[in-house]
């Protein structure tokens, strides 16, 4: 009687913090609550310990149930007031309208966009496996947490969540648990319109061990799946019935997906529930629940406590080993340092070589490719390939699933301790633009590996070929974008990923790049002057990336010789370049010298902040065309002999102008 008391109040305090911002999603709220409950009920988890290494998690997938989250996190103990709970959704707030981590005490993982979070609960899961490879012991059984998902028919229909959902299976993660709020119904009402699969013979067709309730309002039917789901060996999928906005005038209807209920509303599934109580009122007997619950809870987590204490005192080195996977990779640079190569190479060589390098001392690196090693470059080669036979593997075979790939890396990052890698074609990072999106939101350190990144793809077409993709992560927020020209750039690229908490792209040449000497220490800022101008009047600046900086010397050089005096500044990182001070930002690109010339086999819109109204860009802004790397260079009039006609005429047109840009 009490926990039915308890879960009623939980759905009336979910609806009170819905209804007072007028804003939010009583549809979940009301229908799911049970299910959540029996998670909080299942989970080794406590508020005293909410960041501890050796949790469970939990992934609210359907990120839009997060006034049910919140109140339940409130009612354990977690950091959220009262007060926080009627700021719901509210500038400056905590609980925000979907669930941010790092916002909100207790939150796993940020969610919203609906099937991410599928994905990021098999990164937890994957993450788990390859601790408890390194870690667990005969007598300490170190790392063995479980991970819980609430998704629902949304998430299902995702693409994303079915290229996750078939990686899990494939790799046996058994310490899996989905639980699939089945109400049947979307925003735009039931689903018998849009979505008719077998999702049971489906997911048995993916490897899932799958269980069914019937009842979506028992607890303790749902706990009693959750409790034979942890005896399989294979990752598990509990299918619960449910009635959308149970116990409110619309139950069962489409329209309380997304509607505040009124007064009116309230009142009556007040009376359905037998919840007499005024707006956000915590009855006796729920608080009363819910301390039984947190003392429980907290005892349990004791012995997980008392077991990292045991292995701290058993397993020094181990233990010390563990410490050193959450350090700053303060030695990184260092590392670096005494690696040299000289020779002219493609950037993804490069790349590959300073991964190896880097691996052998830092364990916590892992991470895969979709299906393109052997042309990205991204792999450890004696790391081994991690699944059901060696979960030490550093090596994720993704198979063909970028989309999953990001938001499976973004869950190895928020497990903690472990610096995930993802790689494949640049064209191709579009179908796993939202994930990388959420590594920059959420402040990730996922290293993104993208090579292939420009027209210089050639015979293989437009399709391969990227244009807009470097100004597309350019212009997302919290995220540097790194396209090196040599070994010093990529190893600058390396460094920053290792020694930063947000995710990196690095943007790889295919072909082979002439030698270009620099260091690493320059190209940490950015931009650089990679090539000084002769004494005397600064003509012009050339500003090149990757593999175009090669042309910007060679046109330098032919410039001198026709007696205009230009320098060449090498831009791996414009996000890093940005946060230099003025001062620098002067030195390498002079307010005083208007005649400043962009040269990039990519889009022309990052450019014009450093080139201005008067300046200019040799750029690529159309798709390109199937043919070789040379003749798409020629067409596009990326040439050394452009760079220089285009770089005097705009002198010339220049002679008497002045333009701050800084």
């Amino acid at each position: 009687m009490k926990e039915t008391i308890a879960i009623n109040n939980l759905r009336t305090l979910a609806c009170d913090m819905i209804s007072n911002v007028k804003s939010g999603h009583p549809g979940i709220a009301l229908g799911a609550t049970p299910i959540y409950l029996a998670i909080l009920k299942s989970m080794k988890s406590s508020a005293k310990h909410s960041n501890h290494i050796l949790r469970d998690r939990f992934v609210l997938s359907a990120g839009h149930g997060s006034s049910m989250l919140y109140a339940g996190l409130h009612l354990l103990g977690y950091n959220i007031t009262m007060d926080d709970l009627k700021k719901f959704r509210q500038m400056g707030s905590i609980t925000t309208g979907h669930p941010e981590v790092n916002v909100c005490d207790g939150v796993d993982v940020s969610t919203g966009p609906l099937g991410q979070g599928v994905a990021n609960a098999v990164g937890f899961a994957v993450a788990e496996k390859y601790m408890a490879s390194n870690f667990n012991k005969p007598d300490c059984n170190l790392f063995d947490n479980y991970t819980f998902c609430l998704l629902g028919d949304g998430c299902l229909m995702e693409g994303i969540a079915n290229e996750a959902l078939s990686f899990a299976g494939t790799n046996k993660l058994n310490k899996l648990i989905f639980l699939y709020d089945f109400n049947a119904i979307t925003i735009d009402g039931s689903i018998s319109q849009t979505f008719n699969q077998n999702t049971i013979e489906v997911l048995k067709g993916y490897g899932f061990n799958v269980l069914e309730v019937e009842n979506g309002n028992s607890v303790s039917e749902i706990e009693k799946a959750i409790n034979k789901a942890k005896e399989s060996d294979k990752p598990n999928f509990i299918i619960v019935n449910t009635l959308i906005g149970f116990g409110s005038p619309y139950e069962g209807q489409a329209k309380i997906h997304g509607n505040p209920l009124k007064e009116e509303g309230l009142k009556s599934l007040r009376e359905n529930l037998k919840i007499n109580t005024k707006p956000f009122e915590i009855l006796p007997e729920t608080k009363e629940y819910f301390d039984e619950l947190k003392e429980t809870k907290e005892k349990v987590f004791e012995d997980v406590v008392n077991k990292l204490k045991y292995y701290k005192k058993h397993y020094k080195k181990e233990y010390k080993q563990l410490l050193s996977f959450f350090e700053n990779n303060s030695k990184v640079e260092e590392e670096l340092e005494n690696l040299v190569f000289d020779k002219d190479a493609s950037t993804r060589n490069l790349s590959s070589i300073v991964l190896n390098h880097i691996s052998k001392n830092h364990l916590n690196i892992i991470g895969g490719t979709a299906d393109v090693s052997a042309s990205t470059k991204a792999y450890i080669n004696d790391g081994g390939n991690f699944g059901p036979n060696l979960y030490s593997g550093r090596n994720i075979l993704y198979g063909v699933r970028e989309h999953a790939m990001g938001a499976i890396s973004n869950g190895i990052a928020l497990y903690g301790g472990l610096r995930p890698f993802a790689s494949t074609f640049f064209a191709f990072s579009d179908y796993m633009k939202n994930a990388v999106r959420m590594s920059a939101l959420m402040n990730l350190p996922v290293l993104y590996i993208f090579s292939h990144d420009s027209i210089a793809v050639g015979e293989d077409g437009p399709t391969h070929q990227s244009v807009e993709q470097l100004v597309q992560f350019r212009a997302m927020p919290n995220i540097n974008v790194f396209r090196p020209c040599n070994m010093e750039e990529t190893k600058a690229g390396y460094l920053v990923s290792l020694t930063t908490q947000k995710p990196l792209i690095l943007a790889l040449s295919r072909q082979v790049l002439p030698y270009v000497q620099s260091t690493m220490q320059n190209a940490m800022k950015g931009g650089y002057i990679i090539s000084k101008e002769n004494m005397g009047e600064l003509h012009s600046v050339l500003i090149a990336t990757g593999s175009e900086v090669h042309l910007a010397l060679d046109a330098q050089k032919v410039l001198f010789e026709k007696g205009y005096n230009v320098r060449v500044v090498s831009m791996p990182c414009m996000e890093i370049f940005d946060e230099q001070t003025d001062k620098y930002k002067n030195k390498v690109i002079p307010r005083n010298c208007v005649s400043r010339i962009a040269i990039e086999a990519g889009s022309e819109l990052s450019w014009f902040k450093y080139v201005g109204l008067n300046g200019d860009t040799i750029t690529v802004n159309s798709f390109g065309f199937s043919a070789r790397e040379q003749d798409l260079y020629n067409h596009f009039n990326i040439t050394v002999e452009n760079i220089v006609n285009v770089t005097i005429k705009n002198i010339k047109k220049n002679k008497t102008k002045t333009l701050s840009i800084f």
